[in-house]
């Protein structure tokens, strides 16, 4: 009897050391050098259970006047989570031109969409954002790590 008990509590102790431990496992932050991007939202189009939200903005890092397009799917039952793709092209004053394309997942949370995005800019820059759309007041805003 005395074993069996020994046994269960064992097993309570591995149990509740790895629901302690898997809060921080599950946990993603990420460090380093940032910048800030901040959009307007030009348009939002609806169809076929897809959003596409078009938006701009001046970003400094020497991408000048920013475009973005982002296409939303729906991927679960609820609606409230998915995946995007998107396109974005940034024009300097000199005339530079680059364009990027755009891929990661969202989260609806009331008017507030969490975006977690990886980005491939034509010069071979990479970026890791991760940004906020506030779809009741029209406007992104992203803090951009980029890749080394």
């Amino acid at each position: 009897m005395k074993i069996n008990v020994l046994k269960k509590l064992g097993f309570n102790h591995v149990l509740i050391s790895l629901l302690i431990t898997s809060g921080s496992i599950a946990s993603f932050e990420v460090e380093g050098e940032s910048f800030e991007a901040n959009f307007n939202i030009s348009s939002w189009t609806s169809y076929d259970g897809k959003s596409v939200i078009t938006s701009e903005g001046l970003v400094g890092e020497g991408y000048g006047k920013v475009y973005l397009t982002h296409t939303f799917k729906v991927n679960s039952s609820d609606g409230m989570s998915g995946d995007f793709i998107g396109q974005a092209r940034t024009i300097e004053k000199g005339g530079e031109m680059r364009f990027a394309s755009l891929q990661g997942i969202w989260k609806r949370e009331g008017t507030i969409v969490t975006m977690y995005t990886l980005d491939s800019v034509t010069n071979g820059v990479m970026n890791y954002a991760k940004g906020s759309v506030d779809l009741y007041a029209g406007t992104l805003k992203f803090a951009v790590y980029p890749i080394d």
